[in-house]
């Protein structure tokens, strides 16, 4: 709620906080499985955050808008909404949506082909040894996935898909997806295949299930690329702790897309964004993630624990953090300063002309262009 007495804007009331501030935040944990599958709530976020967002996105001078709830329910009726309000953001901010309705959205986006009946049966001269042992290390503290109709149903949806699709067949991560979109316990295993159907086959997520995974390599090479141009001060302390590349760390972050070591609930919304913007915003969402806690990992010299942190607990504390930069009125600051969002002058800034291009704009070359180039 919306405190109209109080300006949370104004120096004097504001608090000074680091991207992560071990004062005002929760405890850094580093979560087992039996803690992340915990009941799903109703909504993603705990509190309705529209009203507040929209001051701060002003105050910031952020030229974004967001859907309003009764927007969000024009686009589950028609399917239409107003293309200049900013979906990505729509989903990661406002209290909207339900955890059904975000399940609901993912599923809009893919093409019901009504196959799953008959490609679940297992063929007599197909091997699926990798799915079922896959199957029984899903989530094995759970005591959800130690029920023999669960555990069986998962199974369908992985043979499922390695019969529709002989070439890829299955790859690990993919038990992770499934097994947290049936974790929302809504009994729609067609409409699971569907999504993984869409993922792997339609967005070209294959590439990194294949024989050689170059979509996995490259995937890890932007990533690294990235990283070590946005936190250089974090990329070299990696280096003096024998960190020399983060493969050991992102791997499973893209093969399980963001899906096995975080709240199902938020990893469900990482889902629907990685639908509306493709890979990069999983590649933006880690690298951000890391910036937040970039002070914490800094303080950490030992290798175990800084591989242990990403893989495990990145996620799952960000979720909280996140929750916690809610009640605090400070959102739209904090996804600011770790780079999701950009202000109105940086979005519009020209790029400054350089090198031999601005040589090209600046002489007048007359007809004979090649020659420029190549005297």
């Amino acid at each position: 709620m919306i405190q109209h007495n109080f300006n949370p804007f104004r120096k004097s009331n504001r608090q000074t906080y680091s991207l992560f501030d071990e004062k005002s935040s929760y405890e850094i944990k580093v979560e087992d499985e039996q803690a992340i599958l915990k009941p799903i709530p109703k909504y993603v976020w705990e509190d309705d955050y529209y009203e507040q967002l929209k001051l701060e996105l002003k105050y910031y001078k952020v030229d974004i808008q967001v859907l309003s709830h009764s927007e969000w329910e024009n686009l589950f009726l028609t399917g239409m909404y107003d293309s200049n309000k900013n979906l990505l953001l729509s989903i990661f901010t406002t209290r909207s949506l339900t955890v059904r309705q975000v399940f609901d959205f993912i599923t809009m986006q893919c093409q019901m082909t009504c196959q799953f009946e008959h490609l679940k049966k297992p063929l007599k001269e197909k091997k699926y040894e990798s799915i079922i042992k896959d199957v029984h290390r899903t989530f094995k503290s759970s005591d959800y996935f130690q029920k023999d109709e669960v555990l069986q149903r998962l199974q369908d949806i992985l043979v499922a898909y390695s019969n529709l699709d002989p070439e890829v067949s299955y790859g690990q991560g993919m038990n992770f997806i499934v097994a947290a979109l049936m974790y929302l316990d809504f009994n729609n295993d067609e409409a699971i295949f569907e999504i993984l159907r869409t993922v792997v086959m339609d967005k070209e997520w294959r590439l990194l299930y294949i024989d050689g995974s170059p979509g996995l390599f490259f995937l890890r090479a932007k990533f690294n690329f990235k990283f070590q141009k946005r936190m250089p001060e974090l990329y070299q302390h990696f280096l003096s702790v024998g960190i020399e590349d983060m493969n050991l760390c992102v791997s499973a972050f893209y093969l399980t897309l963001c899906m096995q070591n975080a709240p199902i609930q938020f990893s469900l919304v990482l889902l629907a964004m990685y639908f509306i913007e493709g890979d990069d915003i999983l590649t933006k969402m880690i690298l951000s993630m890391m910036k937040y806690f970039e002070n914490y990992l800094l303080k950490l010299n030992d290798f175990q624990q800084i591989i242990e942190f990403i893989k495990r607990g990145l996620i799952n504390n960000f979720y909280r953090e996140i929750q916690q930069c809610r009640k605090q009125q400070r959102l739209v600051q904090v996804l600011l300063d770790i780079g999701l969002i950009k202000r109105k002058d940086k979005q519009h800034k020209q790029k400054t002309k350089k090198g031999q291009m601005k040589q090209l704009i600046d002489k007048k070359l007359g007809n004979d262009v090649y020659s420029y180039f190549f005297r």
